[in-house]
């Protein structure tokens, strides 16, 4: 059930570059937006495939929240980084 008044959102942007070989994404949430104790996270991700495309490497980065033993929940931020294989193109 929502709540009267909250606005939530979640969104992806992305870009293709170099024949599809570079995609840039920008991630973004937003909770409760305009309301006391909102909450925003945010994230990039780069994807770079090579060998005709059926392996990449990837970086991702962004903000996230922890929850605290009062239950309450504190910022934080995350990397990650990785090799895949896919042959869905």
């Amino acid at each position: 059930m929502g709540r009267k008044g909250r606005f939530d959102m979640d969104g992806r942007v992305a870009v293709q570059l170099f024949e599809r070989s570079l995609e840039v994404a920008l991630k973004g949430l937003a909770v409760g937006a305009g309301k006391p104790g909102a909450r925003y996270l945010g994230a990039a991700e780069v994807r770079w495939r090579f060998l005709g495309g059926k392996l990449y490497a990837m970086g991702t980065g962004g903000t996230l929240l922890f929850p605290t033993a009062e239950g309450a929940l504190r910022p934080g931020a995350c990397a990650s980084m990785g090799l895949g294989v896919d042959n869905s193109r």
